[in-house]
This record gives C-alpha cells, structure tokens and sequence, in this order.
C-alpha cells in the first residue's frame, strides 16, 4: 500500500487505531524490514486471517485491510500517518471463520471460508448499494477440501468425497452480483491447494493427497495431466506456478518436513516440471539459516518472495531468485505469529497473532 493521503472523517463515529511505537524486525540484512503500522482488532475471539486488497466505493477504489475473527470480519480503510478506519462489519454467529478468500479483480466483494476444522461453507460479502449495510450470500456449503480466488473475477473449489468430488469454477459479474458456474474435470484425488499458472493464460494447478500434480485447461474444463512429484516430502503444498519455455516452476512448502537445525530441512522448494514428459526435478531448496529451527505451518509467495510462519513463533522471508533467507522476524511482546499475508496491492507484508493485533511491515 502506497502512503495514503489523509482524508476528513466523517460526523459517524470511527474506529481507529493508531500507529504502532514497537521495535522493529530482526533482519538478517537490516533494513529489509520496516515496521510501518499496528492495527488492533477489538473483537474479543480469536483472530484467524488477514488480506489486503482494493475495496470499491463511490466509484473510486481505495486500498483496505481485511481482518478476519472467529465470529466477525471486518474491513478497514487507511487514513493518513498509517491509521485505520473501520469501514463495514460482518457477523458470524453459527459457524466460525476459517480464512479470507480474496477474489482478484472484484473491488467490491470479498470471500471467506467457515467451518470448524474443515471448510463447510463459502460466502460471499459485500455491502449494499442502496444503504451500504453489510450483506453476505451462502456461495457455497458441504464438505469443502480447497478454495482460491482466481483472476478474472472467478473463484475455484473442491467439494465432496472421491466417489462425488466436484471441481467448480464460480465466476463473478464485473459488479459483484450474478455468477456463472463451470465444473473441471475431477482427479479422483483429494485436492490439498490450488494454484494459478502464471504465464499460461487459462490453465490451473493443483497439489492431491497423493503427491500429484493435476493441471486444467480452465476454459474447456478438461484435465490435461496428472504428474508425480519426489516422494521424499509427502503432503506438498503449491504456492505458486509460473509456465517459461514450456516448462512448470513450482514452489512448494513442506508442513511434513522434520523439524531440525542440523539436517537443514527445506521450509520451501522449487521444482521444474516438463508437462510433455511429466519428469520433475529439485531446482532448488529452502532452508534456514544456521542457528534456526522451524517446520513451516502456513505461509504465503508472492511474485519472487516467500513468507512462512514457523513452529517456533517466527516469520521467515526467502528471496526465491537469490535462494537466500533475507530477513527473520521473532515473536513481538512474547505472542507467536499466527498467520502471514503479503499485500494485495504493493510491497507490504501483514503478520497477524492470535489475540488480534496486525502488523504492517514494509519489505524491501
């Protein structure tokens, strides 16, 4: 998010939080990290995800936070000197948050997946136009294994057992409203994650309990391969995927992997794979740096950097082109990091804890 230029509030009451006086990252290459901002939720449950994208109003669209509760997600608007404004308010008061699910190219609506340890819905929030309260729609329920926002206003989940298994693709109107559905080819595999192909228009990925790799042709729905990858990491999960000269570069993170500092096990990996052949290969591994210990929980890529929280409590960043560790950041005020986004819209990452508190660093 580029420095927001300050605003006048309006005569309704705001919410707002002020910006964070705390120390910032421990950087293995100082600088790499700048704390810019805190934003404190004041719901009392506990706080499950964070997202940054562009947020639709009066026609102009404005860069906001996301932040998602147990029982209530909220959408807030910067204001000058890195403050926060609560703009919308959603409540959920059956089945709790599971994750915001962003969906590219709509400035107007977010996703989020409920359940309690599965994903059992999918709804959809927006705000009215006509009096601009909070709305949300039912997109989606059942037995939920996977979901993504995609380009071009589509969003992409995996749904039932094997015997049953659906692979739908939702397509949103250029205003939120209507949608369109199209089913893709199932693999009669669990799907663990998605991932679009950057690179190659129309063709999705996908990661199977089995260690595969699937890909669709999203325009056709067919399924065009179902490649293995190594075997030496089970439960892989896809980051991202990029397509040059006809072969695949996949990052993957290894929640699996054994927790030692002396082997040295890989938190990501890259592996090319050529689709002709369905051969891969190991590009390149990585790992931290000495001293350190942690087995990836969750984490989040973005263009050619990858963020991971640990099982330590810490957050690590890697630069995928240098295949170095370029910047470490311990557990603030004693509280374990709980998730990790980077910014929809610039060079930013969100790293979130458990009792609610949001921090905006920015990365360089």
């Amino acid at each position: 998010m580029d420095e927001p230029p300050g605003k006048p509030l309006s005569c309704e009451e705001k919410e707002k939080t002020e910006t964070a006086e705390l120390p910032a990252s421990d950087s293995i290459n100082p600088g790499n990290l700048q704390l810019v901002s805190e934003l404190k939720n004041p719901s009392g449950s506990c706080s499950v995800d964070v997202s940054a994208m562009f947020w639709e109003r009066a026609g102009c669209k404005e860069p906001c936070i996301i932040t998602a509760c147990e029982d209530v997600v909220s959408l807030w608007k910067a204001l000058d000197a890195w403050q926060w404004e609560k703009l919308y308010t959603w409540h959920f008061a059956e089945v709790p948050v599971l994750q915001i699910v962003p969906v590219p190219d709509v400035y107007n609506l977010v996703c989020v997946a409920l359940g309690n340890l599965e994903i059992r819905e999918i709804r959809a929030l927006f705000c009215s136009s006509d009096d601009e309260s909070e709305k949300q729609v039912l997109l989606k329920s059942g037995n939920i294994k996977a979901v993504l926002g995609l380009t071009k206003r589509r969003l992409v989940s995996s749904s039932g057992t094997l015997s049953d298994q659906q692979v739908e693709v939702m397509t949103f109107a250029e205003d939120g409203g209507g949608k369109e559905n199209q089913f893709l080819m199932p693999p009669e595999e669990t799907i663990l994650t998605f991932a679009e192909v950057q690179g190659m228009q129309e063709a999705l990925l996908g990661t199977t309990i089995m260690n595969n790799i699937v890909i669709w042709n999203l325009k056709t729905g067919q399924l065009l391969k179902k490649m293995h990858i190594d075997d030496s990491y089970q439960a892989s999960v896809c980051h991202k995927a990029y397509s040059e000269m006809g072969l695949l570069f996949i990052v993957l993170s290894h929640p699996c992997a054994k927790e030692s500092e002396s082997l040295r096990s890989p938190v990501f990996q890259l592996i090319v794979i050529n689709p002709k052949t369905t051969l891969s290969v190991g590009v390149m591994l990585y790992c931290l740096p000495p001293g350190q210990a942690g087995r990836f929980l969750e984490g989040d890529v973005k263009d050619h950097c990858a963020a991971a929280i640990l099982t330590s409590g810490t957050i690590a960043i890697w630069d995928l082109l240098l295949g170095q560790c370029t910047a470490l950041l311990p557990p603030v005020s004693d509280q374990h990091w709980s998730f990790v986004k980077w910014s929809g819209t610039d060079s930013h990452l969100l790293a979130g804890q458990k009792d609610g508190n949001i921090f905006v660093y920015h990365y360089s």
